[in-house]
């Protein structure tokens, strides 16, 4: 079987989100989600900078206007994705590390939702039962 660079790059991403979960919860013990969010956001700026400096060639070719819908489409992912943390280090503050992050990791039922109504992309029956055990795993995962 051949590894496909896809399942390597998801696996990387989600350990290190995994990590990343458990510093924010951590950070929030003794510092306001507010401050939390700043010390956040300096550390995903110093990631951005090395991969900004690193594709200044790349960059300039990005920049035409035919681009510009995926450009904003960049900024908005940031934007959401940035006030996306700002309110996972509010809900890790009053909440369970546990609870906090089996419920925000749902967040991908979101984006395939609207991938299914604004890109028409499909699910196979799999797929549907996968999002609905999750979701069960949500209700379950609540139960004191």
């Amino acid at each position: 079987m051949k590894l496909e660079w896809w399942l390597i790059f998801s696996v990387i991403s989600l350990v290190l989100w995994g990590i990343s979960g458990f510093f924010m919860k951590v950070a929030t013990f003794k510092l306001d989600p507010r401050i939390a969010f700043i010390f956040q956001s300096t550390g995903v700026l110093i990631v951005a900078s090395m991969v900004f400096f690193s594709t200044m060639g790349i960059l300039k070719n990005s920049l035409s206007p035919d681009l510009k819908l995926y450009i904003i489409s960049g900024l908005l992912a940031g934007l959401t994705g940035g006030l996306g943390t700002f309110f996972l280090l509010k809900a890790y503050e009053k909440g369970n590390l546990a609870t906090v992050t089996v419920l925000t990791a749902l967040y991908p039922v979101i984006s395939v939702l609207l991938g299914i109504i604004i890109l028409k992309e499909k699910l196979t029956l799999t797929q549907i039962i996968a999002i609905i055990l999750s979701l069960v795993a949500i209700v379950l995962f609540s139960i004191p």
